[in-house]
């Protein structure tokens, strides 16, 4: 018996710019941030199963960062619900929805690949749901039980109720979209254009032992502004000459040392407050580090190295040294 197997991956991302302003009275907080892909991915395959409804399982990804928490007893695969809280779940239902269909007209299962951490600020749970919207919809195309595939914006719509970061990340699945300015609460994305012969980032991931809570650090932000611990917030605009030298297709070293100057996250002060071991991998001293920067709400790390080899080396003796960590390059180039 034949058995229907379709699989896709996304990226996780770093913010290489996060100005954060200061709480609106609906509860969110306004922002100008630079998603950028990197080239660890979420894996999901949707596969024909004999039960009704959705299934999950998942598999941790041999070296990655997870499996690297996952040796060390920080990461227990049971903790991840494999039911309908997963956010691979919720976009495999929304996706059957899309195509006029209920969970229970599907006999589907959903195999997670994860290499992305969770509550890292890596958008791990928004690549899986990637991953599930475009697995899932190319599953139920070739199953025939819809008569076409979505296009990007349907894509998009669909994404934006599962996460903030969904949308990008599904957008960052497609060749040339890694990179993008997110305004508003972050969602409203516009697409930074990318040259195909662009040479990317290279960059030290580093792990934390735990994560940290996103509003938990939004949170600490509007106390310790309050409380003027941190700065107030300024203008919420990335900046024109970052942007600049991202899309650069040379990579002289003073462009890296450019860009390292120009990188801002309002949020690692509190995630450094929240979890202040973080300060230890921020302040090394190496002399192949261009910047360390906290991505997104934390608690991962990301150092901005100048070369490749550099990153293999840094990553090399920050895991000799019981760290959590792998060389990677941003934007992913797909």
């Amino acid at each position: 018996m034949h058995v229907l197997e379709t699989q896709a991956k996304a990226p996780g991302k770093v913010n290489l710019y996060l100005a954060v302003g200061n709480l609106r009275e609906d509860g969110y907080h306004p922002l100008a941030t630079l998603f950028s892909s990197v080239n660890i991915y979420e894996t999901v395959t949707a596969r024909d199963a004999q039960e009704q409804g959705i299934t999950l399982s998942l598999n941790i990804v041999p070296d990655s960062l997870v499996d690297q928490q996952h040796r060390a007893g920080e990461f227990d695969p049971a903790e991840v619900p494999l039911n309908e809280k997963n956010l691979a779940y919720r976009a495999a239902a929304a996706m059957a929805q899309a195509h006029g269909l209920t969970v229970n007209d599907l006999n589907l299962h959903l195999h997670i690949d994860k290499a992305v951490p969770v509550a890292g600020g890596m958008a791990g749970g928004s690549a899986d749901a990637a991953a599930a919207l475009l697995a899932v919809d190319q599953y139920l195309y070739e199953k025939r039980l819809t008569e076409r595939t979505l296009g990007l914006e349907e894509l998009l719509a669909l994404a934006a109720p599962l996460g903030a970061d969904v949308p990008f990340v599904v957008r960052a699945a497609f060749p040339l979209g890694g990179l993008a300015v997110g305004e508003g609460t972050g969602t409203e994305l516009r697409i930074v254009e990318l040259p195909e012969d662009m040479i990317p980032l290279d960059i030290v991931l580093v792990a934390a032992s735990e994560g940290l809570s996103t509003p938990q650090v939004f949170s600490e932000l509007d106390e310790g502004r309050t409380a003027e611990r941190y700065a107030e917030a300024g203008e919420l605009q990335v900046p024109s000459g970052l942007l600049h030298a991202l899309t650069q297709t040379e990579t002289p070293i003073a462009r890296i040392h450019e860009i390292g100057r120009q990188l801002r996250n309002d949020l690692q002060g509190p995630a450094v407050t929240l979890a202040p071991g973080l300060e230890t991998i921020l302040t090394m001293d190496n002399e192949s580090i261009v910047e360390a920067f906290v991505s997104g709400s934390g608690p991962t790390v990301a150092i901005l190295v100048e070369d490749a080899p550099a990153a293999d080396e840094l990553a090399a003796a920050l895991r000799r040294r019981g760290r959590h960590a792998v060389a990677s390059q941003t934007p992913a180039m797909l």
